[in-house]
């Protein structure tokens, strides 16, 4: 849903120095002028004053984080997590296209600016793979210098020594999922209609043209989850969630370059979501099965039912038949972590309401997968709380207003109450600052991150009933969700 060393100086941002070219580009890429860019204290779609501050510092949280290893024009992707999640300097692509569509939610000219270095450099990881040139990006790729565990690769940043985009397959993340390739085509299709540079359109159809040799040859259709780690298989199984994501991106980029046949290509990733719904339950399933060996991709996935396909669901296809999955997430799978809950990690004292995961979430037992700690059944996933606010928001009916602004506010209270004392950036290692397991002599503590900033991913460790979790670490994701939420920006729109 699924987290370098950039000598960039062709791929620049702009060409003058920053200020002049921005004043110069100012009229004609359409950004704010020198005093409405000033006027950063007051965003526009802002639901309610009270979400002024922790808007703000929020982006605070982003320009930290973008601006941890490299500062200036060069292009760079911002690191997903804190240091101490042990993934080091991943940046995962989804959380990066979130972060260029929270920036764009307020376009202010540093705010579009900031938006373009992060679309730079996934065009560079585009143009810049170590073997394919058919368009894709891989799952993640390294923000900063980091030494992998037990001596393994070292990784400059997000150009390697060799030129190459430095995708980090030691951790497995070598695939390109549809859902990641079609949120980086949105975040391209974003920048272009905000700025009109052509080298975004291209690049987010480059990118649709790769999906669309994805179509599923199974009973639903639909296109199939992407390219698996090798880098050649593709998935068998068929999300929800990706095709949610392709019909919004497919739309966008028939109302761009107004050929007819994004709408074809759209028509098949909304049919197979509109075969997802359950009708007399009121909510979509996941997709269909087929990932594990011996499982027929002709079936429906009826194990586990996700937040964010109902929320998604609304906010792209924009269907009045699909309300009702918001209520199966506000009402089925809302969570109150806090004093009484086992195993929580809050604060004493702090309570925290919001929605889970999934179903699973808040039924399974143990810990969570690959790692120590037990899944918290309440557990809130805050991401989980900015769409879903957007979602009400965009739903519209009596009361969904005031609940959007509670998971709002639910949201800014983990944000001033959990994941201080977490850091970001530079390391005091020797060798250039990189960030190392702790364990092997190295350490990933870097700077600490501003206070009351950052959004952590949960509010305690929870499992996601997809052989992953979520814990209580700094995110770019829940931070870029909480953004547009707060400013009723709809990233599919």
């Amino acid at each position: 849903m699924p987290a370098s060393s950039l000598n960039l100086g062709r791929r620049q941002v702009l060409a003058l120095p920053a200020v002049a070219a921005a004043a110069a580009a100012a009229g004609s890429l359409g950004l704010e002028s020198p005093a409405a860019a000033a006027q950063i204290n007051a965003p526009r779609g802002l639901v309610d004053r009270s979400f002024l501050k922790p808007v703000n510092r929020a982006y605070k949280y982003l320009d930290t984080v973008q601006d941890a290893y490299f500062e200036g024009r060069t292009p760079r992707l911002l690191q997903s997590y804190n240091n101490e999640g042990e993934l080091m300097t991943t940046a995962f692509v989804y959380d990066n296209a979130l972060a260029i569509c929270a920036y764009l939610a307020n376009p202010t000219r540093e705010n579009v600016r900031r938006a373009r270095l992060i679309g730079d450099a996934l065009l560079f990881a585009q143009a810049n793979d170590e073997k394919y040139t058919d368009g894709r990006v891989r799952q993640a790729y390294a923000a900063g210098p980091m030494q992998f565990y037990g001596g393994g690769a070292f990784f400059p940043g997000l150009e390697r020594e060799d030129g190459k985009a430095a995708f980090l397959w030691p951790f497995g993340f070598s695939g390109s999922a549809t859902g990641d390739m079609a949120w980086v085509a949105l975040a391209f299709v974003q920048l272009y209609d905000r700025t009109r540079a052509a080298k975004y359109l291209d690049a987010a159809v480059t990118i649709g043209l790769w999906i669309t040799d994805k179509e599923s040859p199974y009973r639903y259709g639909g296109y199939h989850g992407g390219i698996q780690a090798d880098g050649e298989t593709p998935q068998k199984w068929v999300s929800s969630e990706h095709n949610i994501d392709v019909y919004a991106l497919f739309n966008l980029l028939f109302k761009h370059t107004r050929d007819r046949r994004w709408k074809a290509r759209a028509a098949v990733a909304g049919e197979f979501v509109r075969s997802m719904w359950n009708r007399k339950e009121g909510f979509f399933w996941t997709g269909t099965i087929g990932g594990l060996p011996g499982e027929d991709p002709n079936l429906i996935n009826k194990g586990n039912i996700p937040s964010d396909v109902q929320t998604w669901g609304l906010l792209s296809l924009r269907e009045k038949r699909y309300n009702a999955g918001v209520d199966y997430v506000t009402d089925e799978l809302w969570s109150t972590d806090g004093p009484n809950v086992p195993n929580t990690q809050l604060p004493a004292g702090v309570h925290v309401s919001g929605v889970a995961y999934a179903s699973q979430s808040k039924v399974l037992t143990g810990n969570v997968s690959g790692s120590t700690r037990p899944n918290v059944r309440e557990a809130v996933w805050l991401e989980g709380n900015g769409h879903t606010a957007l979602a009400l928001l965009f739903r519209g009916e009596k009361g969904d207003r005031a609940l959007a602004k509670r998971l709002l506010r639910e949201t800014v209270i983990a944000q001033e109450k959990v994941g201080g004392g977490q850091t970001v950036g530079l390391t005091d290692d020797p060798d250039g600052g990189k960030l190392s397991n702790p364990g092997e002599g190295g350490t990933w503590t870097g700077t600490v991150l501003p206070k009351k900033a950052g959004i952590v991913a949960a509010t305690s460790a929870f499992d996601t009933g997809f052989a992953f979790g979520y814990f209580q670490r700094q995110h770019v994701g829940a931070t870029s969700w909480f953004i547009m939420a707060a400013l009723d920006f709809n990233p599919y729109a």
